[in-house]
């Protein structure tokens, strides 16, 4: 399918949406087709009009501000005047960028992504049923004993899903995590004895969601008949929601509170959600009070999350609160050589050293070099030399310690949002401008060492209220929109991929 020919109503679906994603991308450049067309979904077209679908509320405004003129020639290409719509859908899964050759996780006309569409469909009718708890999420195979709504509540749960690769013995333990992994192992070994509850804080891919996992399946493998619950924060809060608004609090207690492990990770996403903090307050001192484990992870220490209430964060010091470091120089190495190895590879030390020295503060950025080393070096029957590495990993955008400029963020937004410098900078407010403006406010807060006043200054000498209410704004934003919060974690790869070391 080209990019040339046109949607027509009697095609099947998936080559309309090849047709309509094939046109988008000729118009556009290549990182604004990724930020904003990466759920589009075509959905009815006749020939006075064709819809669109999308599943963030801020992707749709901003393709109605932005991008209707594209939308519309794409509509009327074969020569039909058609009106345009784009309606908003709930997530599901839906990735449309495979469509057009690029990274994507459901490929339409896929027999074993129709198969994973047809999962996720089975699963959001069976979690209608009990609060729409997330597939892979819930207590293991155990039902409750002693109270009949519990009982209901766990027998219609999904089983406990765990990652197998996330065990301890797959943990590479260095300075930079000793602590939080010998009180993971801890709890593990003796849930709600040892430090409850515990709290493990640390940057994005160093290893958090691995420890909370191991604790998980080796309480479970020692005591079977445990109730281990592992969620993530956003998993929680719309569970919660769900429960509001089918008149089903009852039963969201009885799954929550009724449980011998409760496992959350990513914390720091209750900022913002007053009344999610006040039904977690609750859940909180239940398990506590009957000395069951609480384990939670988060990006950042308790004191630091925003917006969240005095009595949880002093709740969640109760405990241990471990940080997760990025790992040292020796501790990467130990991890290169534990990735390889699981792939039936023995790197050579030079080898070893040399990815451990270009990737220095993200673990999984780690094992991803790791990954293309040995998928190129099959690929093209070449042994692993430094040489190989070198080629391998030449184009790749690491993450690594940085020291972050100015200058870097704002050619960073202008070049994504298609304005100039004097516009980022200067005083018009179209949602054009203003948008991209906060969005720049908000990483030269959270990437450079800059106060709130000299980041006003870097924008026409804006007072810092101005800038502390961009941030908030903009870090609100990132906790209610997943694909929101995926574009600005893409903005940050792509940042810190190019600042100097």
């Amino acid at each position: 399918m080209t990019s040339d020919v046109p949607p027509k109503a009697d095609m099947p679906q998936a080559d309309k949406q090849q047709a309509v994603l094939s046109q988008i991308l000729a118009r556009v450049r290549r990182e604004q087709f990724e930020t904003w067309f990466k759920s589009l979904r075509i959905g009815r077209i006749d020939d006075r009009e064709m819809e669109f679908s999308v599943t963030s509320q801020f992707v749709r405004d901003w393709i109605q501000k932005n991008h209707l003129p594209t939308l519309r020639e794409v509509a009327g290409a074969d020569g039909r005047r058609r009106s345009v719509a784009v309606s908003l859908r709930p997530e599901d899964g839906w990735d449309s960028l495979t469509v057009v050759g690029l990274d994507a996780t459901v490929r339409p006309g896929d027999s074993s992504a129709a198969a994973r569409a047809n999962a996720s469909s089975q699963s959001a009718t069976e979690r209608a049923a009990t609060l729409n708890l997330q597939p892979g999420i819930g207590a293991n195979e155990m039902p409750m004993r002693g109270d009949a709504a519990g009982n209901a509540a766990f027998e219609r749960r999904q089983p406990l899903v765990l990652n197998p690769n996330y065990a301890f013995d797959k943990y590479v333990v260095g300075p930079c995590n000793r602590l939080a992994h010998a009180s993971a192992l801890a709890v593990a070994e003796n849930p709600g004895g040892a430090y409850n509850p515990l709290f493990i804080h640390g940057n994005v891919g160093l290893g958090k969601s691995h420890l909370l996992q191991a604790i998980c399946h080796t309480i479970t493998k020692r005591n079977p008949a445990a109730r281990v619950l592992y969620l993530s924060c956003e998993d929680f809060t719309n569970t919660f929601i769900n429960a509001i608004q089918a008149g089903a609090l009852d039963e969201f207690r009885n799954l929550h509170r009724r449980v011998d492990v409760l496992v959350i990770d990513d914390v720091q996403f209750l900022a913002n959600k007053d009344k999610t903090q006040e039904e977690f307050f609750h859940t909180f001192n239940s398990l506590y009070n009957l000395q069951k484990q609480i384990v939670l992870s988060s990006d950042r220490p308790p004191v630091e999350i925003p917006t969240i209430e005095e009595r949880l964060v002093s709740r969640f010091k109760w405990g241990l609160v471990a940080e997760i470091e990025s790992p040292c120089f020796e501790t990467r190495v130990a991890i290169v050589r534990r990735k390889a190895k699981g792939r039936g590879i023995d790197l050579a030390d030079d080898v070893s050293c040399y990815i451990a020295e270009r990737v220095t503060a993200n673990i999984r950025e780690l094992e991803g070099a790791v990954i293309k080393v040995v998928g190129i070096a099959a690929i093209t029957g070449r042994p692993i030399t430094l040489e190989l590495a070198g080629e391998a990993l030449r184009g790749v955008a690491v993450t690594r310690l940085t020291q972050v400029s100015t200058d870097e963020v704002i050619e960073l937004i202008t070049t994504q949002f298609a304005i100039t410098g004097r516009d980022l900078t200067g005083k018009s407010r179209t949602q054009a401008v203003s948008l991209p403006r906060q969005i720049a406010m908000y990483m030269l807060r959270e990437h450079t060492e800059l106060s709130l006043e000299d980041i006003g200054r870097v924008f026409g000498n804006r007072d810092h209220t101005t800038v502390l209410y961009a941030v908030t704004k903009i870090r609100d934003r990132s906790v209610s929109d997943r694909l929101f919060r995926e574009m600005l974690d893409n903005l940050a790869t792509r940042l810190l991929g190019r600042a100097p070391r």
